[in-house]
């Protein structure tokens, strides 16, 4: 084992986009050393401040849901800005509770890059590091491009509106009921739309937030779980030539099975709990969101459809990324699995190849990112939650015609 000279680097370039992620929510992400006082103080009036931006969505659509209107269909139009609020409050507050539990695993990253244990095990790390880095920028791309879309562009493209009874009337993104104020005078307009911009970012951001978490943890047990395995083939290389150390050699080998493992287990309890609000609430956004876009197509409306579609297609990336990393867990786990199973092992001495069987044994229990422990992510996720989208968008289809 070799200290990495450039870990510092390298720890900078794996979690510098979650490092701005989180201190724009809020949540302190350092490692090396406690937040001060301002610090500390600037941290909970960010929070603060996000929790009274999530509000500007719900309360006022809410209230307009209940007590304005009355069209079936304009309250369905309703239900999927107000739903992701809801789900955004939850996984805010889910990672808030897990602040020292994210920690924990930065520190675990940090931990790794610093020792090089085998051959080629730093270009490993960066590889998937890279990975990570590039699914952070394509959920960026499509979650703050269509949220540009629904919150901005939609509204203003649709201009000022005149009703029958000669009242002018100025779009918003989410329509509300203000009990106090009429929204529709200035600078109320200008004030409510942009609490609304800024409750769309911070919505964007907690989902960005969890989206590139998932990527950087899974894909750094990825490139742990790279490393074990070529551990496991230079083990067995090396104790046909030279059999003494083999028990420290072994060791190495089972220290590092055992890191891994309770890395993943600490990413599942940190996890689990935004992925499951995740996957169920994006199910019934991606029904709603379609039937918001058969609507608009009978209407004709294009700038509204287009901006649908771009909701719609970064809610399906996101949770394919999800599913992504749930899928390349369980196909890295099986090549240790395969690996282990396959090893030369009667090249060993007798009582090392004995010792190997534990190994083997663990290797054969796969580890899985699962969504609240109800399901796991995999493809076959993926495709249950888009098929059950459909028929529950059939349904609402028929009791709404």
């Amino acid at each position: 084992m070799l200290l990495n000279k450039h870990h510092q680097a390298d720890v900078k370039y794996a979690v510098q986009q979650n490092y701005v992620v989180l201190c724009m929510l809020g949540i302190w992400p350092s490692i090396d050393r406690r937040p001060n006082t301002i610090e500390k103080i600037v941290n909970i009036t960010v929070m603060i401040s996000c929790y009274f931006f999530l509000q500007c969505d719900i309360v006022p659509g809410v209230l307009y849901y209940v007590f304005v209107d009355n069209e079936t269909r304009e309250k369905i139009k309703m239900v999927p800005p107000v739903l992701y609020s809801i789900m955004m409050i939850a996984k805010y507050s889910n990672l808030i509770s897990h602040e020292c539990d994210i920690r924990s695993c930065l520190r675990h990253i940090k931990e790794d890059w610093e020792i090089i244990i085998t051959d080629g095990a730093r270009e490993m790390m960066l590889d998937k590091a890279n990975t990570a880095r590039r699914l952070f920028i394509l959920c960026c791309t499509f979650m703050y491009g269509g949220g540009l879309c629904y919150n901005m562009i939609m509204p203003l493209s649709q201009g000022s509106i005149v009703t029958d009874q000669n009242i002018t009337i100025r779009p918003l993104s989410c329509p509300g009921y203000y009990v106090f104020f009429n929204p529709q005078n200035s600078p109320a307009y200008e004030i409510v739309f942009l609490l609304q911009a800024l409750c769309g970012f911070v919505m964007y951001t907690i989902t960005v937030t969890t989206c590139s978490l998932a990527a950087l943890f899974v894909m750094h047990a990825c490139a742990q779980m790279q490393i074990l395995m070529r551990l496991m083939e230079i083990f067995v290389e090396e104790s046909e030539l030279d059999k003494k150390n083999t028990t420290a050699k072994l060791a190495i080998i089972v220290e590092h099975q055992i890191r891994i493992r309770n890395f993943l287990q600490l990413v599942e309890n940190t996890l689990r709990y935004s992925n499951l609000v995740e996957i169920v609430g994006c199910t019934i956004i991606i029904c709603l969101v379609g039937y918001c876009i058969i609507m608009e197509w009978e209407d004709n409306n294009a700038v509204a459809i287009l901006t649908y579609v771009e909701s719609l297609i970064a809610v399906f990336i996101n949770i394919f990324i999800l599913c992504y990393m749930g899928e390349y867990i369980t196909t890295q786990a099986e090549e240790i699995c395969w690996t282990s199973c396959t090893l030369d092992w009667y090249r060993l001495p007798i009582n090392t190849a004995r010792d190997m069987i534990l190994v083997i044994v663990a290797s054969n229990v796969s580890p899985r990112l699962t969504a609240g422990k109800f399901m796991e992510l995999s493809f076959r996720t993926f495709g249950d939650v888009i098929k059950s989208a459909v028929i529950y968008l059939n349904i609402l289809r028929q009791l709404t015609e």
